[in-house]
């Protein structure tokens, strides 16, 4: 083999390995939110904020508020901006059948390890005007966290494809907006 052609090889092969980097595909992960194994947030003393288990690195914050419900994730999650972002309508984590709910967790691998961009939580929110279920998309940083959009579980079909989509194309690319935006089809869940 001439030297040209071992230099073509060597560098085919790196390009190889970048791209497949590139193109790692997009995965998810689910957590549980379970309040009976949450322990209260350092700090809070009214008894309303809890610290819950996440991914490796990603805590969990969630408080309780007069409008609803508040989370976060991440190292010093209750110091992130979506740790003071919830819906206008009243809103909670829980249906009424019970305390548990489920975080989607987007996430690439870097050195073996799940590294997330982006969380999809389903809120239960309510009005007088009557009871929906609305996707929140969350961007996820090592530095921050922020709600980057709202999807009307209701009034789309594919309300969960929808949220997967906006969580790798604008949760992940672009930097946390001033405030959330819907996106879809709106009207039925109050948010």
């Amino acid at each position: 083999m001439s030297w040209r052609s071992a230099h073509l090889m060597a560098f085919l092969i790196v390009l190889s390995c970048t791209r497949a980097e590139a193109i790692q595909p997009v995965k998810s992960l689910y957590t549980a939110l379970d309040f009976a194994h949450c322990k209260p947030a350092p700090g809070d003393r009214s008894g309303e904020a809890r610290m819950c288990a996440g991914l490796p690195g990603y805590p969990v914050y969630v408080s309780e508020g007069s409008r609803g419900t508040y989370l976060s994730v991440g190292p010093d999650a209750h110091k992130r901006r979506a740790a003071r972002q919830t819906l206008r309508a009243f809103n909670t984590l829980f249906d009424k059948r019970g305390q548990r709910s489920t975080i989607e967790w987007r996430f690439v691998v870097r050195g073996e390890q799940p590294v997330p961009y982006a969380t999809i939580v389903r809120y239960f929110t309510e009005s007088p005007s009557g009871a929906g279920e609305v996707l929140v998309v969350m961007r996820v940083t090592d530095r921050e966290a922020c709600q980057v959009a709202y999807v009307d579980a209701l009034a789309n079909l594919d309300a969960i494809v929808l949220a997967r989509k906006l969580a790798d194309t604008v949760a992940r690319q672009r930097s946390c907006p001033a405030e959330p935006a819907v996106q879809g089809a709106a009207g039925r869940s109050p948010m």
